[in-house]
């Protein structure tokens, strides 16, 4: 199989990663709830992989990082966990996944704040002229902004985003699920309020951990509460970080699994990881160009973007492409509205019927994207527009 679908989640996975998954699962029982050895070995180890994800992502505090079951937890944690009153108002940009956009819209309908989505241009994904007036004029809460889209694959102004919420004291949230573990990313120089990420995309890790940054001076409403292995004889949370929100059984194997992926890029090297992915991105935006009736959605140039590239084909349904490239050629794609709505919605491909999304990952090869682009070529008539051979790197 030839796999494009890494931006829903990287795979496969390093090597490291599937052999530190098994060991835990074979000798470390529940981490901190047992007075074995095994379970105060866990309950220690957890704390060394939070050292180490906090370490890589800037975090100066570990203790203000929240592991969680996935970014769209720690997203929906950021968001309903916020003191809002009526009146309130969210700004988001244009290009949110539903896992920011649907809580926002929740808090509308439950707490009666307003949303207001930041318009988005081709070439100008944020407009930070109207965050600035919308902040001057209106009593704003939060801003919501994305790393990059995981629909065009913009890049975004987060940190000016960041810091125009910081000089007007409201609150900010960056979703660096599509870019930590490809791109730098260090919170303390970001100086966002929180950060939330993904453990199972470029991170590397499994499924089922993410995890949230929340500076010292911000408190949040719990979203779920229950047991945390510490204060056991308390009715009430303890409301310290980082366990007042780490509630039941951690999972210490995707946990593990996460530290290991973040230790395989320190030592692969992200600027390596970066410029082979942005490499293979701009080969297959080189092979799709000069297609007849195919449209490429957002940037032109590799390094404006990620490795997703999103294209309509006109004449052909994204989903029956999709399905097309996989049945006859055993190639993995995403095609709709990719869990973003509001994205398609601002590129115009909403209504409709979305796009095909292919994101590129480390462990691709020139050959695949090569593959790719003649199954494309095939389906809009054209005979080959493939590039020239490259050297891989080793």
């Amino acid at each position: 199989m030839i796999y494009f679908n890494n931006a829903a989640t990287t795979w496969p996975k390093p090597e490291s990663v599937y052999d530190v998954v098994s060991k835990v699962m074979r000798s470390v029982e529940s981490p901190g709830r047992s007075t074995s050895r095994e379970s105060r070995r866990g309950a220690f180890d957890v704390e060394i992989a939070r050292q180490r994800v906090a370490s890589f992502l800037g975090i100066p505090d570990a203790s203000r990082l929240v592991l969680t079951p996935g970014c769209t937890y720690s997203l929906n944690l950021a968001i309903q966990g916020l003191p809002w009153k009526r009146g309130d108002v969210a700004l988001l940009t244009g290009l949110e996944h539903h896992a920011v956009s649907r809580p926002i819209r929740k808090m509308a309908e439950e707490r009666g704040i307003r949303f207001v989505v930041v318009p988005y241009a081709p070439g100008k994904p944020v407009d930070l002229d109207f965050i600035e007036e919308t902040l001057r004029h209106h009593r704003c809460r939060l801003v919501a902004c994305t790393c990059a889209s995981n629909v065009t694959g913009e890049l975004l102004p987060y940190g000016a985003v960041a810091q125009i919420a910081r000089e007007h004291g409201v609150t900010s949230l960056i979703d660096a699920s599509q870019v930590a573990g490809v791109l730098p990313v260090d919170v303390a120089k970001l100086g966002a309020d929180m950060v939330a990420f993904a453990g199972h995309k470029s991170l590397m890790g499994p499924m089922g951990v993410g995890g949230l940054y929340v500076r010292p001076e911000l408190q949040l409403r719990t979203l779920v509460e229950g047991g945390t292995g510490k204060d056991s004889g308390k009715h009430a949370m303890s409301g310290r970080y980082p366990a007042n929100f780490e509630v039941g059984t951690l999972n210490f194997p995707s946990i593990a699994g996460l530290a290991e992926g973040v230790k395989w890029i320190q030592e692969t090297g992200i600027d390596r990881i970066r410029q082979h992915e942005t490499g293979l991105t701009g080969r297959l935006l080189d092979g799709l160009r000069d297609m007849p009736g195919v449209t490429i959605h957002g940037p032109q140039e590799a390094e404006a973007r990620t490795s997703v590239v999103s294209i309509t084909v006109e004449g052909h349904a994204p989903r029956e492409l999709a399905d097309w490239l996989a049945s006859e050629h055993d190639i993995a794609t995403r095609a709709g509205y990719h869990c973003a709505p509001l994205a398609h919605e601002s590129i115009g491909t909403l209504p409709g019927e979305g796009t095909l999304r292919f994101s590129i990952g480390y462990f691709n090869t020139a050959e695949e994207v090569d593959d790719v682009i003649e199954c494309l070529a095939a389906a809009t008539g054209v005979s080959s527009v493939v590039s020239e051979p490259v050297v891989e790197l080793a």
